[in-house]
């Protein structure tokens, strides 16, 4: 005689009720583990954008500092927000300069700068205006030679009389201008270098050279403000933009962040 034991096995109920639980886990670690990768994307993107906004603002604000006095003007047409100024290569303090009448060369205090071609001196600038047009302030500079003990000699392009003088003697050697713009359609900010004076600001220069130096930014009223120097204080360059990824982060956020950064700007001619 054979005897049997009793057989047991799982039912067709609990095998549906365990699919049903593990399809429930599955599902919610898979829920965990997304919010997880879009918070860590998230966090990753405002870092980027944050280093950005900060690295803009520093180069904007460091080449500003370098400004001519009274040469700093601002302003908007259509989507482009720009700010103009000349920059300062050297400055020196010059002598034997006539009192009066057109100057062709003048001595200055020697310093350490090769000359190249496409500087010019400029000397007590009062208004952007009169930078810009070239109204007795500014003279592009022929050469640059040695002429004695610490000394050295200007050679301007073409006699020129220039409008004041400096109660200090102060002069500046200048490179070409130099305009930063945001375009609020591409969110681009972009360098524009080594192009020719204008008497109005231009937007944006239409020869030279340019360069990107920023993405993802937009207008928050006007990017770029100038208020003038004082006898009280510096002139004042304010920098107002908001800083957003134009395609949002993965989560679907669209936070942005906005930025406001000044610079103070020396305004003695």
């Amino acid at each position: 005689m054979i005897a049997t034991g009793k057989q047991t096995a799982f039912t067709m109920i609990e095998l549906v009720l365990v699919i049903v639980l593990l399809g429930i886990l599955s599902i919610s670690f898979a829920k965990i583990l997304s919010q997880s990768v879009s918070g860590y994307i998230d966090a990753k993107g405002r870092n980027e954008h944050s280093q950005t906004a900060k690295w803009v603002t520093e180069v904007i604000s460091r080449s500003a500092r370098e400004a001519l006095p009274q040469s700093i003007r601002t302003g908007v047409s259509g989507n482009l927000d720009c700010v103009e100024y000349l920059e300062i290569v050297n400055a020196s303090s010059y002598f034997n300069l006539p009192a009066n009448g057109p100057v062709s060369s003048f001595n200055i205090v020697s310093y350490d700068l090769v000359f190249q071609s496409g500087l010019s001196a400029a000397i007590m600038p009062i208004n952007a205006p009169s930078v810009y047009i070239g109204n007795n302030v500014v003279s592009p500079i022929a050469s640059i030679a040695s002429s004695g003990p610490q000394q050295s000699l200007i050679t301007l392009v073409a006699p020129t009389v220039f409008a004041q003088r400096s109660p200090q003697n102060r002069l500046y050697i200048l490179s070409s201008p130099i305009t930063f713009c945001l375009n609020n359609a591409t969110g681009l900010i972009s360098r524009y270098s080594n192009y020719g004076f204008s008497a109005s600001l231009a937007f944006p220069p239409s020869t030279g050279t340019s360069e990107i130096i920023g993405e993802n930014f937009w207008a928050n009223g006007n990017v770029f403000n100038y208020q003038s120097g004082s006898l009280q204080r510096s002139g004042l360059l304010q920098i107002n933009f908001v800083m957003q990824d134009r395609n949002r982060f993965p989560s679907g956020t669209s936070e942005s962040f906005e930025v406001f950064h000044e610079v103070h700007i020396r305004n003695v001619p």
